[in-house]
């Protein structure tokens, strides 16, 4: 067994940190990092996400672990307000009445996209990693944890096509990592502040013995992980032209076969393959995925971003201030597409691409004057609609 509470190397100037970190680690050993460039997220900010995901309308898969399994329904044992921080909702915990000492593991996916501007500061960290590895072409998930005195496992969700970059934001973490065909296991210990990352192919064992806080990002890292990824895309344009209603969606018993005994497949099988093959003929993939692909380079891959917010009403007078880049590309003689913070969307032509192309090169101006250099009226629909689009994604803000 190999340990490593640190790599022999002096962490490198946070200038060239991530350089440093891509050079002598990325696709290599499992490594804790000591002063690596941070997530962008703290242990308040973590608390502050696990406590809205308790409450949160939309699913953001949490699980509380104890001894013996998961809880079916945690409901009061969740972070709540009232829990000052992570070490106040670890002691809740061990009060008597509620888990009474036992270990236990809370984990939160998704939980990220419960606030822009936490979401973005990780967004924005971990860009400066892909400019020196490349950027992921497939979602980079995130999964917030904070538990003490728990080994968990890794369990049936693990992706062994993915590496893995985990964040420990208080507390300390062992972690017992087994590469494949290695027959090598690396012992990893880390503490707050330190970065702990392992390649593609890993498995893993975790010890919490106090509390800890960790933020885990996910990274497909093989082109095996497109697979279900390309499949998701391909099962909704299918389900967008469904099959017509089957009285019967049994076949016959017994099969009726030809005169020299050959079977012919049921209708029921071979029409769902012949438009599945149609499917990937057309150009609908190919769209679709430019869609999604666009999404999260706009995201540097983070996903699933936080939603949309309301809209405004907009007049030519009303001052818009650029907050990103706003990604817009096309692909053949298909309707232009255009990103930001991890939303896509199809704009039309011609007043989408004059827009877009005239907000890249400001940041700063008016409905108004935004139109005129578009050569557009100030009320267009097609130009105001563009404008509420990028205002509700915050690619826009409007100053007063």
């Amino acid at each position: 067994m190999k340990r490593s509470c640190r790599p022999s190397p002096a962490p490198a100037p946070p200038a060239d940190a991530w350089r440093h970190f891509a050079d002598q680690h990325w696709a290599k050993e499992p490594v804790v990092v000591p002063g690596a460039p941070g997530s962008g997220l703290d242990a308040a900010g973590a608390h502050r996400l696990l406590v809205a995901a308790a409450v949160a309308p939309e699913p953001t898969r949490m699980r509380l672990a104890v001894a013996d399994g998961v809880l079916r329904d945690p409901g009061p044992l969740l972070p709540s307000p009232q829990d000052r921080d992570t070490a106040g909702y670890a002691a809740r915990l061990a009060a008597p009445g509620q888990l009474d000492g036992e270990g236990w593991l809370l984990t939160a996916e998704h939980a990220l996209s419960l606030d822009f501007t936490l979401w973005s500061r990780v967004r924005d960290a971990v860009a400066g990693l892909w400019r020196h590895v490349g950027r992921p072409p497939l979602p980079v998930t995130a999964e917030l944890a904070v538990g003490t005195r728990h080994q968990s496992a890794e369990d049936f969700g693990a992706r062994p096509d993915a590496a893995a970059l985990t964040w420990v934001l208080d507390g300390s973490l062992t972690m017992r990592v087994r590469p494949e065909h290695t027959g090598t296991e690396f012992e990893l210990h880390a503490t707050a502040g330190d970065l702990a990352y392992w390649p593609a192919g890993s498995t893993h064992l975790e010890d919490r013995t106090r509390p800890c806080t960790t933020l885990r990002l996910t990274v497909p890292a093989r082109t095996t992980a497109a697979l279900p990824y390309v499949g998701e895309v391909v099962g909704e344009l299918l389900r967008l032209h469904p099959l017509p209603a089957d009285e019967q969606p049994s076949v016959p018993h017994p099969v009726s076969a030809d005169a020299d005994g050959h079977l012919t497949p049921a209708s029921q099988f071979t029409e769902p393959a012949r438009r599945y093959v149609t499917a990937l003929t057309g150009d609908g993939p190919e769209r679709a995925l430019l869609l999604r692909w666009a999404a999260l380079r706009s995201a540097a891959g983070l996903h699933p971003a936080p939603p949309p917010r309301p809209g405004v009403a907009l007049t030519p007078r009303s001052r818009l201030r650029r907050t990103t880049e706003i990604l817009h590309v096309r692909a053949g003689a298909g309707p232009l597409v255009w990103a930001a913070h991890g939303h896509a969307r199809t704009g039309t032509e011609p007043a989408a691409r004059r827009a877009l192309a005239h907000l890249g090169t400001v940041s700063r101006i008016t409905v108004s004057a935004l139109a005129d250099a578009c050569d557009l009226h100030p009320q267009d629909p097609e130009l105001l609609t563009l404008v509420g689009e990028l205002y509700q994604v915050r690619a826009l803000e409007l100053e007063s």
